[in-house]
């Protein structure tokens, strides 16, 4: 029986040595509690069943007057590890079959605690070595103790908890007075309850961080700026920044302000990731918020991330619109077409016109259409286009379209003489026949309103003033050939001679006037005005070209004396 007794407590001794260890070990991977306090003191009520035998033979009974008071110190190394001293009493306890009750056990024990930190529920094991003191009758002894045990705290708040059961097993001999065949061995079962006071902390917040982009919404391929910022750090140790997005590319990647360069992304909604590292020495200046565990191996600082959100706008198209005055016009008559652009963005535009027909010129957002006789009885359309490019290379080009239609009435089956205009002669009394500036400046525009209309011949009518002399009258004449000299000869825009005709209107003015002969029958009997201008008479004269000189008038002969 004693041999038995004697094993039996050696394995339940060693396996609780080995659990704690155990625990110990895997504490030590474990993630980190915010409650970690550096010491904590325990004291309360304890109940012992003492599971021995005294003097005579005669068994301990249960004690249940005890108190229990304990001290732990968590290792800086390993915060769920601590130092652990306990002190327990008991008194009033019965010798079975006596009326003896003045049995008392005293433990002074020390030893390993691990506990399980949480803010909440936090369980704990532990091993621990000592003495133990029995004392009865007019008898004290004292002898070595070993055991272990574990429990459960919950917390009440961060500098107290409840503890809400301490079971602990006990070894130990007693050595009796007297041989009574019984065995020597106590085989103590401790439970306690009471109140956990919590003495300072080793936690330490975790490391955090904050981003932002500016601005936080752009359109490709404007840049984000992005920065950061951390809390939590200790201002003594260095820090490393990274940065990672998963729209563009970031520019100053390892430091706290970065660039996102934005080319080519498309609109969406983006993040660009902050990490912050600290970069302390990992072997020296240990501090109270880094240290070494139970392996001699520094505690994982982990890094803080955050993030900043930013946006790629989807641009918008040019609003455009166009219109067309007059939107009915004759062959050979322009209209003006306007366009009306803006773009949402501000950005620059460029423009470009196309018609279904006639002849279209012009650029920027206003073009001329000017209908041919193969336009007649349709209706034209000018299709104006504004295109915007974002600045810098936006790989997308935006444009949108308008469209203003004139119509074209049918060509009648006869043609009407049209009136062009005139151009003056009064400027240069030393040269009354030639093209001056003003003259000179109608002509071109005339030339390139003649080139316009494919068919039919321009009347130049040159007219000579009441007032002139006699021998002036063919000024009429000349002022036409001149004209038609300057069209097709020294004007910038030359037309074809062929389709140019001379004619001397008479005595109306110091002008020549103009009529447009289109092909084709004259409508209401119309005719064209003045008579043609033989060419090979009147020799035509560059605007350039200097005066005659004037003969020199015969002075008069004296009067011959009179007769005798």
């Amino acid at each position: 029986m004693s041999s038995r007794f004697s094993v039996i407590p050696t394995r339940i001794f060693v396996s609780l040595i080995a659990l704690v260890l155990a625990v110990c070990l895997m504490g030590t991977f474990a993630a980190a509690q915010k409650n970690q306090p550096v010491d904590e003191i325990f004291g309360g009520y304890s109940w012992l069943h003492t599971n021995g035998y005294v003097d005579h033979g005669y068994k301990a009974g249960d004690i249940a007057d005890g108190i229990d008071f304990s001290n732990t110190y968590y290792l800086p190394q390993a915060h769920n590890l601590g130092l652990l001293g306990d002190f327990s009493y008991h008194w009033n306890g019965k010798i079975t079959g006596t009326d003896i009750n003045d049995v008392k056990v005293a433990f002074i024990l020390g030893g390993l605690q691990y506990k399980y930190h949480t803010d909440t529920f936090s369980p704990f094991v532990r091993a621990f070595l000592g003495a133990a003191d029995h004392s009865g009758p007019n008898r004290s002894q004292w002898s070595p103790a070993v055991g272990g045990g574990g429990g459960f705290d919950l917390s009440v708040w961060p500098k107290m908890s409840i503890r809400l059961a301490q079971v602990d097993y006990i070894y130990n001999n007693y050595s009796p007075r007297y041989l009574s065949g019984r065995t020597t061995q106590w085989n103590s079962i401790r439970l306690a309850a009471g109140i956990v006071l919590n003495l300072g902390s080793y936690y330490n917040p975790p490391l955090t961080c904050t981003a932002s982009a500016t601005p936080d919404a752009v359109f490709a391929p404007d840049p984000v700026k992005v920065t950061t910022t951390g809390s939590g750090f200790n201002p003594k140790h260095p820090v490393a920044y990274s940065w990672a997005t998963n729209g563009g590319k970031v520019d100053g990647a390892t430091a706290q302000n970065a660039t996102v360069d934005t080319t080519g992304v498309a609109p969406g909604s983006y993040t660009a990731n902050s990490t912050i590292t600290d970069t302390w020495p990992k072997f020296k200046n240990l501090d109270s918020g880094h240290h070494l565990n139970i392996f001699g191996k520094p505690d994982p600082i982990p890094p803080a991330k955050c993030a900043a959100n930013f946006t790629i706008k989807q641009p918008l198209p040019p609003q455009v619109s166009c219109s067309a005055n007059p939107t009915t016009i004759a062959v050979g008559e322009p209209s003006t077409i306007t366009m009306t652009a803006t773009d949402p963005q501000g950005w620059p535009m460029t423009y470009s016109w196309s018609a279904t027909g006639g002849q279209l010129s012009g650029s920027g957002t206003s073009a001329t259409l000017t209908a041919s006789a193969a336009d007649a009885g349709n209706t034209i359309t000018v299709t104006g286009t504004a295109t915007t490019d974002r600045p810098g290379g936006n790989p997308a080009t935006l444009s949108a379209s308008c469209t203003a239609s004139v119509s074209v009435p049918p060509v009648v089956s006869c043609v009407s003489i049209q009136d062009w205009g005139e151009c003056t002669f009064e400027k240069n009394p030393k040269k009354p026949w030639r093209v001056d500036n003003d003259c000179k400046d109608v002509l071109d525009k005339l030339s390139l309103r003649l080139q316009q209309m494919p068919n039919g011949k321009l009347d130049v009518v040159g007219y000579t003033d009441q007032t002139l002399e006699v021998h002036e009258e063919t000024l009429g004449s000349q002022r036409s050939v001149n004209v038609k000299y300057y069209l097709t000869t020294d004007g910038p825009n030359k037309v074809d001679a062929s389709r140019v005709q001379p004619r001397a209107g008479g005595a109306k003015g110091k002008a020549t006037h103009f009529y447009f002969v289109p092909e084709g029958n004259m409508c209401g009997g119309q005719l064209e005005e003045g008579t043609t201008v033989d060419e090979t008479a009147v020799q035509p004269q560059s605007r350039n070209a200097p005066a005659p000189k004037k003969k020199a008038k015969a002075k008069a002969k004296p009067a011959a004396p009179p007769a005798p």
